[in-house]
């Protein structure tokens, strides 16, 4: 494990968590996608519910959550997300694609990569991994408007994902 905590804010259905992890040399995609473990830790952590201000926050000097039940994990930029890329056939760049997501209350307009067109398949259904990275991120809970992130990468949860569309580039 690396001696750096990940600054990083959780978002459940209800809850926000503002915190630390440590998530180790391959970086946070591969902590989260780690497929024998089913829980995170915290450090630090600051839980409120949605509808509260921060200023009403619990603090908690460790936090244990079941990855599954987190929605979105929002990081300060996109080198903190970690290495996203595995062994592809031939040399291809990754492709970024302005998404909306519709996920556990929240709304995402964010980018995604991929090594062609888009694929919400490909994105959201095929393989075995819990979290998907996304860029450039704009978050708002669409029922709590005031709770919004800007954030330079995230990781979504896939199996929480009600709807993808491709949004306008602007």
């Amino acid at each position: 494990m690396t001696d750096r905590a990940v600054p990083v804010e959780v978002f459940t259905a209800t809850h926000r968590i503002s915190g630390g992890m440590y998530p180790g040399p391959l970086g946070l995609f591969a902590y989260l996608n780690r497929p024998m473990e089913s829980s995170v830790e915290i450090d630090q952590a600051q839980v409120h519910a949605l509808h509260q201000t921060v200023e009403q926050a619990e603090l908690h000097p460790a936090l244990w959550m079941v990855k599954s039940e987190i929605a979105i994990v929002a990081v300060g930029s996109r080198g903190e997300v970690g290495s996203t890329g595995g062994a592809r056939g031939g040399y291809t760049k990754p492709f970024p694609h302005r998404v909306r997501i519709l996920l556990c209350g929240y709304e995402i307009q964010c980018l995604i990569e991929s090594a062609g067109k888009l694929d919400f398949g490909a994105a959201v259904l095929e393989g075995d991994r819990l979290f998907t990275a996304a860029y450039d991120a704009h978050l708002q809970a669409v029922l709590f408007p005031r709770v919004t992130v800007d954030t330079g990468g995230l990781l979504f949860n896939r199996k929480m994902v009600q709807a993808m569309s491709a949004a306008q580039r602007s």
